[in-house]
């Protein structure tokens, strides 16, 4: 190592080798005079992240010693210039801190609650401590030290301070990385989340759980070391780390860079759509939150703009709801069939297409459960549609007069389709059901255009159902996992649940069948950009993220809501044509929040300016953390 840092051609040779010289440097890490460009501390307030540097720090228990030998028979070749600390003075350090507890409150962090057991008797450190570069994955000058018992703040505090000691500036941002951060408390943790943070990019910072899980082979070769040749070991393979890390820089920047800026292009775009959908005035008060939120310092006490009280609503006001909508519908009464127009035979029609869809569901229901009554209801509910479609087919005479005579050019060339004897499979030859070229000799003049216009309005109002039903069926679901314990109580909060997914699914249902007749009537055309095809996948609330299915993992090691999630696609009626399940999970399909992106249903620009939007804390914090993304996306590709 002597060789490989130069140490021959300087006049001072090995005596005059520095603490940590010997280590391989971090090209990412600023060092001015080396990788700072002049005048790089005067930089605007905005891009002085670009010189701002990532230290991880962590733990390895499988790096143990035992006490074999002493330093007296093994005091290494060059213990302190390379990677390891020195180590007079850290011991000094670290038995001046004898006295102070294990204060770390990390749940389960199982060294700490071992570190004065049986299974550490014998051994002279218990594990390493490393600091390491957050950008390169390289392991920092003096920034490993041994841990005499676990993982105390006296070794940690020392062996960070001597990674970082050529700093030009100082100015700490704690975080949790990324895959930790699930495991730490809730409580105002937004202001340690890397999604949160500014300047720091894409940035996981979960380096040391990928150098250690490449040194943990050590453990075995080094545990029976003396305390110098072990030293000496850490130092001969961190350099090759180091080695192996630059050598590849330069693919893995390449790499980086071309992802990076697709990400920051996709996370613009859908933050745009957002946006737009929104009231410019709400926009513009929750920036200016978002603005005071990240200037301030550690701690934070301004508004959180990430953050939800977790308001809900309860099961009572959800059935309420139900309730009203029901007797709505059953209030509602026949028409005065001999006095309608046009638009409102039309309008009878899609009415009727609905009932259609109401009725086939409940016929689905009441053969999973085929009760007597489940059936005389349905019953009841097959004849008022059958006297309704009487008076329906009495009025197409009126706006349709050449449809007999289609159908009966239809049924003598054979591409009629038999009609079920069930009026819910009637067919009720809307203008959208005949073809385009005999579309005119079968309806009066303007009435394909009247059932246009009202296709557009069923498609906006269909997306308005959707997004009212996402937002009751989040706030249920909160409610559920905050307040709902038992098994009877659980049972009776799914169900109702479950009533409000099935509004969803009749929502969705009548969108698709809505933008299929809008598309059978005219055709292609900018309002597919508006309109557009609504995927299972689709239909998720702002909060949900990308409906992705877990990978299949190693027996016991997948939690609950994974292992529910496989068997639960074996139950899925066939006939269903929504599946709100989640898909098959790719190779570099991310889980959580750096790569979310919010279905196009939120950011179309037909969605109604709704009142709640002022209020909702969910809709602000989801804007907040699209935001968010926008501005780490674009922050990683200003760092590569």
């Amino acid at each position: 190592m002597l060789k490989w840092g130069g140490r021959a051609h300087d006049p001072s040779g090995v005596a005059g080798t520095a603490p940590g010289e010997l280590a391989v440097l971090c090209p990412s890490c600023p060092r001015p005079g080396i990788n700072l460009p002049d005048g790089w501390n005067s930089v605007p307030t905005g891009m002085q992240f670009l010189y701002m540097m990532f230290t991880c720090m962590d733990a390895n228990f499988r790096l143990k010693n035992q006490m074999v030998s002493n330093w007296s028979q093994d005091p290494g070749l060059g213990i302190g210039l390379s990677y390891m600390v020195p180590r007079e003075p850290y011991e000094k350090y670290v038995l001046s801190r004898a006295s102070d507890g294990d204060l770390s409150t990390c749940v389960g962090l199982q060294a700490l609650a071992k570190a004065n057991t049986k299974f550490n008797v014998g051994l002279r450190s218990t594990g390493v401590g490393g600091a390491f570069c957050g950008r390169s994955e390289m392991i920092l000058p003096n920034g490993v030290g041994a841990l005499q018992k676990g993982e105390r703040y006296a070794n940690m505090d020392y062996v960070f301070a001597s990674a970082i000691r050529s700093a030009a500036q100082l100015c700490l941002i704690p975080a949790i990385p990324k895959l930790h951060e699930p495991m730490h408390g809730k409580a105002n943790h937004e202001g340690y989340s890397l999604n949160f943070i500014r300047g720091v990019g894409k940035s996981d910072l979960e380096v040391p759980e990928r150098v250690w899980g490449s040194h943990n082979i050590l453990g075995n070769s080094t545990k029976t070391q003396g305390p110098g040749s072990c030293q000496d070991v850490y130092d001969d393979h961190f350099s090759f780390w180091n080695w192996l890390k630059y050598q590849g820089l330069g693919k893995t920047l390449k790499q980086r860079y071309n992802a990076a800026v697709a990400e920051r292009n996709i996370q613009s775009e859908g933050h745009r759509g957002l946006t737009q959908s929104l009231d410019p005035r709400l926009v513009a008060t929750w920036e200016a939150l978002c603005i005071e939120w990240e200037e301030e310092v550690f701690p934070k006490t301004r508004t959180n703009p990430f953050h939800t009280s977790a308001k809900s609503l309860t099961e009572a006001q959800v059935r309420k709801e139900l309730a009203e909508e029901e007797e709505s519908r059953l209030a509602g009464g026949g028409s005065s069939f001999h006095e309608v127009s046009a638009s409102g035979f039309v309008v009878l029609g899609l009415e009727l297409e609905q009932l259609q869809r109401r009725i086939q569901q409940l016929a689905k229901d009441t053969k999973s459960s085929a009760t007597a009554r489940a059936e005389g209801g349905l019953t009841v509910q097959r004849n008022i549609l059958r006297s309704r479609l009487r008076s329906w087919e009495q009025l197409q005479a009126i706006y349709m007069p050449g449809l007999l005579q289609y159908r009966i050019s239809a049924e003598l060339s054979g591409t009629s389709t038999p009609s079920d004897r069930h009026p819910e499979s009637v067919e009720l030859w809307l203008p959208s059901s005949i073809p385009n070229e005999h579309r005119t000799h079968v309806c009066i003049a303007d009435l394909p255009n009247v059932e246009e216009q009202l296709r557009t309005a069923q498609c906006r109002d269909a997306l308005d159902a959707i997004r009212h039903i996402l937002r009751v069926k989040s706030r249920m679901v909160l409610f559920k996992n905050k307040n709902v314990r038992g098994q009877r109580e659980g049972t009776r909060s799914r169900t109702i649940i479950d009533r409000v997914h099935e509004r969803a699914k009749a929502a969705a249902a009548k969108y698709r069948a809505a933008r299929r007749a809008k598309m059978a009537l005219c055709g292609s055309g900018d309002w597919e950009e508006e309109l557009r095809p609504l995927a299972d996948g689709d239909i998720r609330a702002y909060q949900d993220p990308n409906r992705l299915r877990p990978r299949t993992g190693r027996r016991g090691t997948l939690e609950d809501d994974q292992l529910a999630a496989v068997p639960e696609a074996d139950i899925m009626d066939e006939h269903d044509d929504i599946n709100l399940l989640r898909q098959p999970r790719e190779r570099r399909d991310g889980t959580g929040e750096t790569r979310r992106t919010l279905s196009w249903i939120w950011m179309t620009s037909s969605r109604s300016r709704d009142p709640a939007d002022e209020t909702d804390e969910i809709l602000r914090s989801e804007w907040a953390k699209s935001r968010a993304r926008v501005n780490r996306s674009t922050e990683e590709v200003l760092l590569l």
